[in-house]
């Protein structure tokens, strides 16, 4: 007798075959092709679907037939979804290739790709650059503890507004150096990333991706196409085409881990047959690991330097997309952020969510830096039809945190204020006259700073469209965007190395071109600093002086509270106060105000 169970399963087995009768999976030969499939959707085979073996490229006919002349050697075949589908996933990992027998190049394969409908129009993606775990730092538990809720967070806030959202890594998820050291390679990072929770997860090659024991570049990557498959490919997600590209060629001829920055001519080829199957007017994302343009510098203040291509690559690459009206590229390996943009592409160099390898961390737990200052965070993009927004956003702050600012009146570096146990204070000293400020070229013996009442202000992610104002006793003050170095990176690494370890080794500051200077006419009246984004969004902190300048300053809970308190001297001052524009008012009515009584700032509200 048969159970209702028995009767069901035979129903639903009955009823998949009966779905998957109408898709013809009896794909005949083809002389010369020796990859064949099918591409399909429920009972409906998928035409257009672009399917590569990483050397050539084919798009499906109406049964969703395709078929390959490949010699198989990419050991890959893989499908780019056409607009209106998307993969199927698996433990959090879209299913878009397939393994072949690179043994075997004259023997006919057949590898089938299924795919489901997806008409959203909205998406957002997370883009983490350098996460870079090997265990040493602390590594795993600052990940943990800090990075994963950080980043989920974000994933609840898009999918509770019903956005799909995924994640992109720009490379170098693991660190070759310290594979076997530590014995936390690739298949270890990749349970790690399984404690994100987003949609799906695209990944990127970084050079630290590759076995730093094997030489070539297609050998060493091994490991990282074991555990996610090619390294190069592309998807399409609403009304954007985006594409993955590995630009690191690893030669590492003497195993010392050497690299170039390039896409090779056979990259660049398939890049060029993927896009030619892409409308013009399709919003290009391209993911890589190096950084397409050199990083921004103003030679003189407010005078930005022409932007280049950071490698020999770059014109090569220009010439690939140059026809495409908005062409978005995400890179990171430079643990900083910066906004290039020239013609029709716009590069975002993404800063590190493990900020300078995670030793900031490691030092301060929760103070995650990179080396231009910039927080350890990560990019977010937010799709709309074929509107793009990003934002770089800091792992413990909210997404309007988009610069700290710094007092210069209080910023004095020295080895007794921030390195007080190294025995050898001169070093520190030699350090900071390499060039980087904030030393006696800026200040007296005494701490005063010879030019005084200088305000720092560090836009994590500007680009010259943005606009940054301050404003004084309601008068906005002269700005000048200067190429310089972050002074709290300085303190949070290179000092705290100095302090900790013994001895400084990487821990120096990155010049930027995102700094921006002005002087205040007093040197303890609040300023309101406004920085205006590309999209309109206004972001404002109130200023309140004078500003201390330690690392428990800039903690989040400080940063991103309306209150900081300073110590009294024991005299009792008339109160002074100001609007949130910086504005002096003689009589407050009702209202959010600032209020001044000699060294202590606040803001009240007067009912």
């Amino acid at each position: 007798m048969k159970t209702g169970y028995s009767i069901l399963f035979i129903s639903l087995a009955f009823a998949t075959l009966q779905i998957n009768a109408s898709i013809n999976r009896n794909i005949p030969d083809k002389e010369g092709m020796t990859l064949k499939g099918v591409v399909y959707c429920g009972d409906e085979p998928v035409e257009g679907a672009q399917v590569s073996d990483g050397i050539n490229v084919t798009l499906t006919d109406a049964n969703g037939w395709y078929y390959l002349p490949s010699m198989k050697e990419c050991g890959h075949v893989f499908v780019c979804n056409p607009k209106g589908y998307k993969y199927i996933f698996h433990a959090k990992y879209p299913d878009f290739y397939k393994s072949i027998d690179s043994g075997k190049p004259s023997v006919v394969e057949q590898n089938d790709f299924e795919l489901e409908r997806d008409d959203a129009t909205e998406h957002t993606i997370l883009l983490l650059a350098d996460i870079q775990m090997c265990g040493r730092n602390k590594d795993i538990k600052q990940y943990e503890d800090h990075a994963v809720e950080d980043i989920n967070n974000c994933i609840s806030t898009a999918r509770s507004n019903g956005q799909d959202t995924y994640v992109i890594t720009l490379g170098d998820q693991s660190y070759n150096t310290y594979w076997d050291s530590f014995n936390i390679g690739i298949p270890e990072i990749h349970q790690s990333m399984n404690l994100l929770n987003p949609d799906a997860i695209f990944n990127c090659m970084g050079n630290h991706d590759n076995n730093a024991k094997i030489t070539g570049d297609w050998e060493a990557s091994v490991n990282y196409r074991d555990q996610w498959g090619p390294t190069y490919y592309s998807f399409n997600i609403g009304d954007v085409h985006y594409v993955v590209l590995d630009n690191i060629e690893f030669t590492n001829a003497d195993c010392n881990n050497s690299y170039d920055c390039n896409i090779t001519t056979q990259i660049i080829k398939w890049l060029r047959k993927d896009l030619a199957n892409v409308n013009k007017d399709t919003p290009l994302v391209i993911c890589m690991h190096a950084p397409l343009f050199a990083r921004p510098q103003c030679t003189k203040p407010n005078v930005p330097d022409a932007i280049k291509y950071r490698y020999d690559y770059g014109s090569t690459f220009y010439n690939s997309v140059k026809g495409f009206r908005d062409v978005r590229i995400f890179t990171g390996h430079a643990h900083t952020n910066y906004t290039a943009s020239k013609g029709n592409i716009t590069e975002y160099n993404v800063g590190a969510v493990g900020g300078n390898l995670w030793w900031t961390g490691y030092f301060v737990d929760g103070n995650s830096v990179c080396s231009d200052g910039s927080p350890g965070g990560y990019r977010i993009l937010e799709t709309s039809g074929k509107d793009l927004k990003t934002y770089y956003k800091s792992i413990g702050f909210d997404k309007d945190y988009q610069f700290r600012c710094y007092d210069l009146n209080k910023c004095h570096i020295t080895a007794a204020r921030f390195a007080p146990s190294y025995k050898n204070p001169a070093d520190i000293d030699n350090w900071l006259a390499n060039g980087y400020g904030f030393d006696g070229s800026e200040y007296n013996d005494d701490g005063t700073p010879k030019i005084p009442n200088r305000i720092l202000i560090n836009v994590f992610s500007y680009d010259p469209s943005w606009k940054v104002e301050v404003i004084e006793d309601g008068e906005s003050l002269a700005v000048s965007r200067i190429s310089g170095y972050d002074p709290f990176s300085m303190i949070s690494d290179g000092c705290q190395r100095f302090e900790k370890t013994g001895h400084n080794n990487s821990g120096n500051p990155t010049m930027n071109s995102h700094l921006f200077l002005t002087t205040a006419k007093h040197a303890t009246s609040p300023l309101t600093i406004k920085v205006t984004d590309a999209y309109g969004n206004v972001h404002t902190q109130i200023m309140e002086r004078p500003r201390q300048f330690s690392i428990s300053e800039y903690t989040s809970d400080k940063e991103l509270s309306s209150v900081i308190s300073m110590e009294t001297d024991g005299i009792e001052y008339k109160p002074e106060y100001y609007d949130l524009t910086g504005m002096r008012i003689t009589n407050p009515g009702k209202g959010l105000y600032i209020m001044r009584k000699g060294s202590i700032t606040s803001k009240i509200l007067i009912k």
